[in-house]
């Protein structure tokens, strides 16, 4: 006797199944990419006050949490931070003095407590007014690395940069 096949009943389980393998994925796809953008974002560089470093239109990937947990910002860290006031809201700069650091410019040379810094990183060397300062407890000095072209702690419009309040992430691949 031969066995008939209700090609109907099988394709309602292929498409009930289909269907919640679809919703599966799209689920996990929602709960990975929310994971994920909670801790990286992709941002793009707009200007050349990190140029050599960072080119104006470069992509680059920030990580949302690297000052979390009690760490803090290091010396030559390139960070993002934000600045409401200004009309470029975002900036990205590299951190030069941390919590208790003296940061001077002596005859346009970097001295950080009372040692001169060998920065092989700035595209130029400086052009600037000396300067001599203590960085406060939970702020940072940064700069950029085009430092003739650059707005940064150097200028009170942006001054000393807090950890808490302002800085959204560090740049990774730097």
């Amino acid at each position: 006797m031969k066995r008939r096949v209700n090609m109907k009943k099988i394709n309602i389980k292929i498409s009930k199944r289909y269907l919640k393998d679809l919703i599966i994925t799209i689920m996990l796809g929602i709960t990975l990419s929310t994971v994920i953008l909670s801790f990286f974002r992709i941002t793009t560089i707009n200007g050349h006050s990190m140029d050599n470093t960072l080119y104006d239109g470069q992509r680059l990937i920030l990580s949302m949490k690297s000052y979390s947990f009690g760490k803090t910002p290091e010396y030559k860290d390139v960070i993002v931070f934000e600045r409401k006031d200004l009309s470029t809201r975002y900036l990205v700069k590299r951190v030069i003095g941390v919590a208790g650091d003296r940061v001077a410019i002596k005859d346009n040379q970097l001295y950080i407590n009372n040692k001169l810094i060998n920065e092989d990183y700035i595209k130029e060397p400086m052009n600037m007014d000396d300067l001599d300062i203590v960085v406060p407890e939970g702020k940072v000095f940064v700069m950029g690395d085009n430092r003739n072209n650059s707005i940064d702690s150097r200028k009170c419009i942006i001054g000393f940069v807090d950890i808490e309040d302002e800085i959204c992430g560090k740049v990774l691949g730097v």
